[in-house]
């Protein structure tokens, strides 16, 4: 089994077609070179591509890549760069693939970028070359997820537990119980306990049991019936409402629930957001997944990052690119911390507030914030409105 990119002349080429950082590129020859020397290094190799490259069976777990004994024994710190090069040996395939699909040479190159990125930030981190996001890379390889232009996305089943509605066109604003809500609207996950306040039960992620309330504060319900749904509306910035409303089938149609697809949204690092990029890259997104994979009709977009830590309504000023991109979307009670704001605003170099820097407002932000004892945690969003709509913001429409 010949494996390209153990080919120095041909891992040069990948590595510039894919825009490795190029002080990289040599320490990946030096470790291609040393598997190709090393008979038992050799045979991990090609076994781990064929079962990865060729089989397509990847680590898709949130856990550490398991690195062979042999590996981790011969190569020590340097395991991590091993692996790095296994996973650089899909590319041919990949290409292959998208080119089976029709997918283009431009999309494949901005789709690989990431590589670019963790590669740089591990070497930032650790002061040697390597690679830790194997978790998630495997879905670039595996033509799952595909960034066009600001913004990446796959497809897939949407797994929330609140159902979403649309009041349907015509209906009375006024003549109904649901006359005072708004053109599109969540109702709450009855399998979900929250807070007093709306928000998912567990979110802040207490640091203890004592400092946990005692018990849930209360259990949303819901009912669909032959007439409609009645349930407890979400508020765009994630919170459930105690008192529940009925939504008639003859007013409102329901637009998604558990199982339907939608479009999974990210956010890679780096450029910065506003409204013009992220709808021409939604637009994009809209041509791009029915024509590359026909029959697949996303019913939403749905994205959980960071960014839909409720509390950066309150952190930063209504002009920050952060609220603005949040604003787009309508947020739904979900269990969550400040972790995952933190790894992305500070990462991992600073595990604590005493180590972390104020070198910007939003760290500077964040830190005050937390030392004054507020809470962070993230939410899950939605958004139902057309492209040509990003910047509207119409979920906050009063």
């Amino acid at each position: 089994m010949d494996i390209e990119l153990l080919n120095p002349d041909r891992l040069v080429d990948w590595c510039s077609l894919i825009a490795v950082p190029p002080a990289a590129i040599p320490a990946l020859r030096e470790m291609a070179a040393e598997v190709s020397a090393d008979a038992a290094l050799l045979q991990v190799f090609r076994a781990f591509h064929e079962q990865t490259a060729l089989r397509g069976e990847w680590l898709r777990e949130w856990a550490p890549l398991p690195f062979d004994p042999l590996v981790e024994s011969r190569l020590g710190e340097r395991a991590s760069l091993f692996y790095l090069l296994a996973y650089l040996s899909a590319l041919p395939h990949a290409w292959q693939n998208y080119q089976r699909l029709g997918v283009s040479l431009e999309i494949f190159k901005d789709t690989m970028l990431d590589f670019r990125f963790y590669i740089q930030d591990y070497y930032d981190l650790r002061g040697r070359w390597g690679y830790a996001q194997f978790p998630w890379i495997w879905r670039h390889l595996s033509s799952v997820l595909f960034r066009l232009g600001r913004l990446q996305y796959m497809l897939i089943p949407f797994q929330g537990g609140v159902t979403a509605y649309r009041r349907r066109a015509g209906a009375s604003h006024d003549a109904s119980a649901s006359g005072a809500l708004p053109e599109i609207l969540l109702l709450a996950d009855p399998e979900m306990s929250l807070r007093q306040d709306g928000y998912a039960y567990g979110a802040g992620n207490p640091q203890s049991e004592s400092d946990a309330p005692a018990a849930p504060s209360w259990q949303p319900l819901f009912e669909a019936r032959s007439d409609g749904w009645r349930g407890h509306p979400v508020s765009p910035n994630g919170r459930a409402a105690a008192q529940p409303v009925f939504l008639p089938s003859a007013e409102w149609e329901l637009i998604l629930q558990r199982g339907d697809t939608v479009l999974d949204l990210h956010i890679p690092r780096a450029d910065p957001l506003n409204a013009q990029t992220c709808g021409g890259s939604y637009a994009q997104a809209l041509e791009f997944f029915p024509r590359v994979f026909p029959g697949t009709i996303p019913r939403a977009l749905y994205c959980h990052t960071w960014m839909f830590s409720p509390q950066l309504q309150q952190l930063l000023p209504p002009e920050s690119n952060l609220v603005k991109f949040q604003r787009e979307f309508y947020l739904y009670p979900s269990p969550g911390g400040v972790g995952f704001l933190w790894s992305f605003v500070f990462g991992e170099k600073y595990p604590d507030p005493a180590s972390a820097p104020r070198d910007t407002f939003l760290r500077r932000a964040v830190l005050d914030w937390l030392a004054a004892g507020g809470e962070i945690f993230d939410l899950p969003g939605l958004m139902f409105h057309a492209p040509h709509d990003w910047g509207k913001q119409p979920y906050y429409r009063s």
